[in-house]
């Protein structure tokens, strides 16, 4: 029997892990790609049938996650989390749900958003209230995350393709959360799916409330970040007050993101601060998923340099230039300055007449 889990403002539902619900991670092809941050919400459907029970959730999951890899050919599950008829809840694509994981769900607008897909096909039948519910509350914690308030607007640049009918470089005023067929050729997430989206929106807006710096800092009380963020001067330090709560990195890493910049935190590397330019450049190469892995001393200043030492290289920020360099197994490289727009976007492939996913 499912039971329903207490509801607070500015924390998320429950999260069904990729671990959890089996992804056989040999299938991604590419480590995540970030955005700079989330502008917006997008809202899907699976199209998938809706007769299923809460222990064939996991298995539908799969099954599109390999349907998107091994037959699309896509890097990872398109979205970045999925939520069932029960209101199960489901990470998607990989990279931290709390992070701006760009995926390819929503073609010319997969840049600065982040994607629910409710399973089910809702054309002839509508989402389950707790599953509506849910897609609200999950939306509105996310968008928090970023600041966002879910019953407003934003301005978004398509990125164009045959994938959206909105043409490359032209900007479109959208709500905060926003369906798939608002700028695709598409019915998705279907007639009675569409007709709740400000439900969903009005949802939404009950769970944006983010805890204080106070409350999270309280939170990482006993940990070894909140130890090391301690002896840097807590809320004084470098990296000002915690944004976030302890969340899960890759493999049995930790992390929390502060005002300016992150700690990490693994029983190889201990608890380790990233600040400016260093965690810029960090963050565009994939932060922990990148070739260098996680850092294992803080900056270190050096006459010309400032340096930071990661499991397989080091960064560099040359004091004159500004410039960021990379030495990752020995091999020597600038790293591009984060483009203020985010990284270039991969489109979506789904069919091009009147898709339905």
């Amino acid at each position: 029997m499912l039971v329903a889990a207490v509801e607070v403002p500015g924390q998320p539902p429950n999260i069904i892990s990729r671990a959890q619900w089996g992804a056989e991670e040999s299938l991604r092809t590419r480590p995540p790609v970030y955005d700079n941050g989330i502008k917006a919400g997008v809202v899907h459907h699976t199209a998938t049938v809706n007769d299923y029970a809460p222990q064939d959730s996991a298995a539908i999951v799969r099954s599109i996650y390999a349907y998107h890899t091994r037959t699309l050919s896509w890097p990872d599950i398109a979205y970045n989390a999925l939520v069932d008829k029960y209101g199960q809840v489901f990470e998607g694509r990989f990279g931290g749900m709390a992070r701006p994981v760009q995926g390819t769900h929503t073609g010319g607008f997969n840049r600065n958003t982040w994607a629910v897909c409710m399973i089910g096909e809702f054309d002839a039948m509508g989402p389950t209230p707790v599953q509506v519910r849910t897609v609200g509350r999950l939306l509105g914690w996310r968008l928090a995350l970023d600041g966002i308030d879910p019953r407003g607007s934003t301005t978004l640049t398509s990125d164009g393709g045959p994938y959206t009918r909105v043409p490359r470089a032209t900007a479109v005023s959208l709500p905060s959360i926003f369906a798939h067929r608002d700028v695709s050729d598409t019915d998705c997430p279907g007639k009675l799916g569409y007709v709740l989206m400000g439900q969903i929106r009005d949802i939404a807006a009950q769970f944006t409330k983010r805890p204080s710096p106070s409350d999270l800092a309280q939170s990482l009380e006993g940990s070894a970040i909140y130890d090391r963020w301690q002896t840097m001067g807590g809320m004084n330090s470098a990296l000002g007050a915690p944004k976030s709560p302890e969340s899960q990195a890759a493999g049995s890493a930790r992390y929390v993101i502060f005002e300016r910049g992150a700690m990490y935190w693994s029983p190889i590397t201990g608890a380790q601060p990233v600040t400016g330019s260093i965690y810029a450049a960090w963050g565009a190469l994939g932060y922990e998923h990148s070739a260098l892995g996680l850092p294992t001393s803080a900056e270190i200043q050096e006459p010309e340099w400032t340096a930071q030492n990661f499991q397989h290289g080091t960064l560099n920020v040359d004091r004159r230039s500004r410039t960021v360099s990379s030495v990752i197994d020995g091999v020597a490289a600038l790293v591009p300055p984060p483009s203020a727009d985010g990284p270039p976007v991969q489109l979506e492939r789904f069919s091009l007449a009147r898709s339905r996913v």
